[in-house]
């Protein structure tokens, strides 16, 4: 198709006019009038939607039914969910669009391949007047843009473009720890101890009272991510295993180094993976951790652990979302910080929805979108269920949740339209939603906000390099083999995979980016 890309001084115009023009009144639980209605149409379009999270559950028929039965008067659609596991979603989802498989609404994320996907011509333009089905944020998208800050709009466009709808949520997401609060308080881990954590080692004395009192656990509970790491997550979208990253930290000054590096030569990584295989000798990570198979949720749900990184959102409001996926009344968690609060790119389009090109119902598609824009019944059951069934609604308007089968299914809160529109369970902040918006109002802005990589430049050396890192990087960082062995040999293999060249190209694209902003 002929695609022309909308200047950005047209598309604050348009979202301008849409504001002005659209209906004054707040959504309520019975739909939006801006919607339509199924009479106009004799036929009911449904909706293949690929949702990312824990898993299909045998509740998902029972929530469809209940969803369909409400939208489809609204809006004319049913919905068919294909929920899919976090470490299968590549070889699923993504091979199932990549093949063609119908597909009519994709989660997509910067760090979960949205530049690939684009750069492959998978996503359709939702901004773009010429393109073959006009510009679908203007015809069906009213609510979303009135409800978005314009920056989740322009922070999420590739050269003027909107590929993908972002969910209105937090924007700064720094990385951190959780920790199981009944352990803690077994061996006097006291907040004031959580916060005199600063480093690694830091944690030493209490993973080993955590092994002392548990013997039979794996206090440090890891698939290899998170912790102490000081590089800005998903830097560079599509380098397998952030391989070539940036520092996330500003210096005293407020001063960000802008020097772009291959991770695993730093000295940070020699540490790191040092740290990790004293620690997996001790005792205190899981045998199994460096296994792709290895499956840390089922753990920290049964509350057998004593800490696990995390990304977080303040006001302990991952911790208590954990609590609630997990169906389990005794799990209490904190949260430790590791980073400051900073924005990058992968946290702008940390939660999107994409149409594929695939999808022949991309109108429909938007309309259902635009629903979890502004519709909070809609927006409560697709993250709590059946009301009456997996849910009840409290007289303080929170959720007391009955059955989390479904809960704990899908992705959560993060993905759903938008966050300020949902009801909280009974064991959240009432002020949850507001909250995660607000938590950025004192954040700074990383230098690379906005860069996105261009992956098909180095496309056979990304691949190269993810056969490599497939093998080794998670056992590293995991500490499941010995690095003093091992690290030498997997930089040497990531050399001969091209690590050098994919390190120059995104220097290259880095530059170039910087000179045209």
């Amino acid at each position: 198709m002929r695609r022309k890309f909308t200047s950005l001084l047209l598309f604050v115009a348009i979202l301008a006019l849409l504001a002005g023009c659209a209906p004054a009144a707040a959504p309520s639980a019975g739909g939006d009038s801006t919607q339509g209605s199924s009479s106009s149409s004799s036929s009911v379009v449904v909706l293949d939607y690929y949702w990312i999270g824990n898993g299909d559950t045998d509740q998902r028929a029972a929530v469809e039914a209940a969803i369909n039965e409400y939208v489809e008067p609204l809006i004319g659609v049913n919905v068919n969910f294909n929920i899919v596991g976090w470490g299968d979603w590549d070889t699923k989802a993504i091979t199932a669009l990549q093949a063609g498989e119908d597909a009519d609404i994709f989660f997509t994320a910067d760090w979960r391949n949205y530049m690939q996907l684009v750069t492959q011509g998978l996503f359709l333009p939702l901004n773009d007047d010429n393109s073959e089905y006009g510009n679908l944020l203007e015809q069906y998208g009213q609510e979303i843009v009135k409800g978005l800050n314009p920056a989740f709009i322009t922070g999420t466009q590739i050269d003027g473009v909107n590929y993908a709808v972002p969910t209105n949520k937090e924007l700064t997401v720094p990385e951190g720890f959780i920790y199981n609060v009944t352990l803690a308080e077994e061996i006097g881990f006291t907040e004031a101890e959580a916060a005199n954590i600063k480093g690694l080692r830091d944690l030493e004395p209490w993973l080993e009272k955590a092994k002392a009192a548990r013997p039979d656990e794996y206090p440090y509970l890891t698939d290899g991510g998170g912790g102490f790491q000081p590089f800005v997550p998903g830097f560079a979208a599509g380098v397998p295993s952030g391989l070539v990253g940036m520092r996330y930290e500003p210096d005293a000054s407020g001063n960000f180094d802008e020097t772009i590096v291959s991770t695993v030569e730093t000295d940070w990584a020699a540490e790191h993976t040092a740290i990790m295989r004293e620690w997996y000798t001790k005792g205190w990570i899981h045998p199994d951790a460096g296994l792709t198979t290895f499956n840390t949720g089922e753990i920290r749900n049964a509350g057998r652990f004593f800490i696990e990184s995390q990304p977080l959102k303040g006001s302990n409001i991952k911790a208590q979302e954990l609590i609630n996926a997990s169906g389990n009344p005794d799990l209490e968690l904190k949260e430790i910080y590791s980073q400051s609060k900073v924005n990058i790119t992968t946290h702008s389009g940390g939660s999107m929805l994409a149409i594929p090109i695939v999808s022949d119902h991309p109108a429909e598609a938007m309309k259902f979108i635009n629903l979890m824009h502004s519709d909070s019944t809609l927006l409560n059951m697709m993250l709590f269920g059946v009301q009456g069934t997996h849910w009840e609604l409290e007289a303080d308007g929170r959720v007391n949740i009955i059955e989390s089968g479904w809960y704990g299914a899908h992705g959560g809160a993060w993905t759903l339209g938008n966050t300020l529109l949902q009801a909280v369970s009974n064991r959240e902040d009432p002020d949850k939603n507001r909250l995660l918006i607000e938590y950025s109002n004192d954040s700074v802005d990383h230098p690379s906000l906005g860069f996105r990589f261009r992956t098909d430049p180095v496309a056979a050396e990304l691949t190269a390099l993810s056969a490599v890192s497939d093998g080794l990087h998670r056992a590293l960082m995991t500490g499941y083999v010995d690095p003093a062995v091992e690290l030498p040999n997997y930089i040497e293999a990531l050399k001969a995979a091209g690590l050098d060249t994919v390190k120059a190209e995104v220097e290259k694209q880095y530059a170039e980016w910087k000179a045209n902003r």
